[in-house]
């Protein structure tokens, strides 16, 4: 039995899309129009639906690399076409906030929740509404701004970033996308620069690219990140955003535990006596 699913045609005048892109989108929306049948699929804590789909499952439906499946979702994610909500030790949520629910006419949707079966959710019209359900169809709309404390509450508790540095990407994020890739390209960076000196012998790595044992380094780290960030928004000439911090913290990280290294083996240095002759007369 063929499989039909349904193509906004208003995709094609996008010129920032391409092909994969526009398809990769279409099966998303389709699938969505399954999530919001089923109570799983509800995110309580941004009040909205949300769809499940793998890189594997994207490669294997429009028949591309991996590489191009994950440059599908960072453009659709950038064009604001799907939000992204990473969650911990588990698949990735994509939020659609153009979805339109188009088959349930007049009807309000329901979803249970703890205290009832089912549950009428009202519109909500204030500008920080998350779901808002209307007569004719239902648009979902996610905040922003709730998605961005999202993953500022992970970088708080889980990476131990301190407010500086935190603030410092939160200023320069368009979106919580774009702040995710930047904690992202720095834990990145850092685990690889924690691998490559480690297997050197130098064996207070893991102590020198620790936050909690290394305030030097993420105090030092808020300012670079700055410098970098302005700088691939100012210079034109760099086209790899991404490469040239990430090239730009390998070195930062490199150096951090080279600098610990040294502060540790000078507190060892102790009855360090410069010995005096007396010089005859």
């Amino acid at each position: 039995m063929k499989k039909f699913i349904k193509f906004d045609v208003e995709l094609r005048k996008d010129e920032r899309l391409n092909n994969d892109t526009r398809l990769a989108y279409a099966y998303l929306y389709d699938r969505m129009n399954s999530s919001i049948q089923r109570r799983e699929f509800f995110d309580q804590k941004v009040n909205a639906y949300y769809v499940i789909y793998t890189v594997e499952e994207m490669i294997k439906d429009l028949g591309v690399s991996r590489n191009t499946v994950i440059n599908v979702y960072k453009k659709l994610a950038t064009c604001g076409y799907i939000i992204k909500k990473k969650v911990f030790n588990g698949a990735t949520r994509f939020f659609l906030p153009h979805f339109h629910d188009d088959s349930l006419h007049s009807k309000p949707v329901k979803v249970a929740n703890d205290n009832s079966n089912q549950t009428n959710f009202k519109q909500n019209t204030s500008k920080t509404a998350v779901t808002a359900i209307q007569q004719q169809n239902r648009t979902v709309k996610i905040s922003e701004f709730d998605l961005m404390q999202n993953v500022v509450d992970g970088l708080k508790s889980k990476a131990a970033f301190e407010s500086d540095l935190i603030n410092t990407l939160v200023k320069y994020s368009e979106n919580a996308s774009c702040l995710y890739n930047y904690a992202q390209i720095i834990f990145k960076t850092k685990k690889a620069s924690l691998n490559r000196l480690i297997k050197r012998g130098y064996c207070k790595a893991t102590n020198a690219l620790r936050f909690e044992t290394n305030y030097y380094m993420q105090s030092d780290l808020v300012k670079v990140m700055l410098n970098l960030i302005i700088q691939t928004r100012t210079n034109h000439k760099i086209y790899n955003k991404d490469a040239y911090i990430a090239k730009s913290l390998y070195k930062f990280f490199d150096d951090a535990v080279l600098d610990y290294h040294d502060r540790i083996n000078m507190d060892k240095v102790t009855n360090f006596n410069i010995p005096i002759r007396k010089l005859d007369e």
